[in-house]
């Protein structure tokens, strides 16, 4: 049997792992259902939760302003694209 009012336990990891895809409405019904139940009966791990959403909102106020100068977006762009290749000899 899990221990749900231990941070630590196997079950919080398991559901603090998934709560970015729980804030991104990006799990089924059935899981999002099981974090949910989760997050009512561990005070820790709702904590958590309610921290998250916090910062998401301020996230969410504070960068919905301006958007960054086309060059710097095409710098961020092209770090992304470059493929690095590394060899050993054995």
């Amino acid at each position: 049997m899990s221990d749900v009012n231990n941070p630590g336990s196997d079950e919080c990891s398991r559901m603090v792992d998934r709560l970015y895809e729980f804030h991104d409405h990006a799990l089924s019904a059935e899981e999002a259902d099981e974090i949910r139940a989760h997050l009512l009966a561990c005070e820790p791990c709702l904590d958590r939760y309610q921290v998250e959403d916090v910062m998401r909102m301020v996230i969410r106020r504070c960068c919905t302003g301006e958007r960054a100068p086309d060059a710097l977006r095409l710098r961020v762009q092209a770090s992304f694209t470059r493929t690095v290749i590394v060899t050993t000899d054995l």
